[in-house]
């Protein structure tokens, strides 16, 4: 199912739900179903950013009750914009303005997202976060402290 030309594609809302757009020049170059694909796409973004909300409602719910957000929450929702890349990717697709779409459709700052995912990025593995780490510790030079993480400087209790 994989192509080898990726197209870039975007998401908006259309009468409450989301629909895929592609450029005119990719569309005309597809032969191969690409109804089913971009119907497929739509379906990916769509239950993806369900679950990122989910899990910014999570992290909002544990700022008001709670002193600090763990860090492995944090991964957690970048480890879903990660999937959302892939999975598209299987269909050939790369979103056109990822964090513009991610802003819009979750309400957040660009500039988190920007942390989470470079946090994500550095982190590959849960498990290499302690589940008492905040992540409070890498709003401030997150990749720095992600590979101090990665390369055991960082060390919390209880792991």
């Amino acid at each position: 199912m994989k192509n080898k030309k990726i197209s870039f594609i975007s998401f908006e809302i259309v009468e409450g739900k989301f629909s895929a757009f592609l450029p005119i020049e990719s569309a005309i170059e597809e032969k191969n179903d690409l109804r089913d694909r971009l119907l497929r796409a739509t379906r990916i973004y769509e239950n993806s950013v369900i679950r990122m909300r989910l899990i910014i409602r999570e992290i909002k719910e544990i700022k008001l009750n709670k002193k600090f957000v763990p860090a492995y929450k944090i991964w957690e929702l970048g480890e879903v914009i990660f999937c959302l890349v892939r999975k598209l990717e299987n269909f050939s697709f790369q979103i056109d303005g990822l964090y513009a779409h991610l802003v819009r459709d979750l309400g957040v700052k660009r500039k988190w997202l920007e942390k989470i995912i470079i946090f994500r990025r550095y982190v590959s593995n849960k498990k290499a976060i302690p589940k008492k780490l905040n992540w409070g510790f890498f709003e401030k030079s997150t990749r720095r402290k992600a590979e101090q993480l990665i390369n055991g400087f960082i060390y919390a209790e209880n792991k």
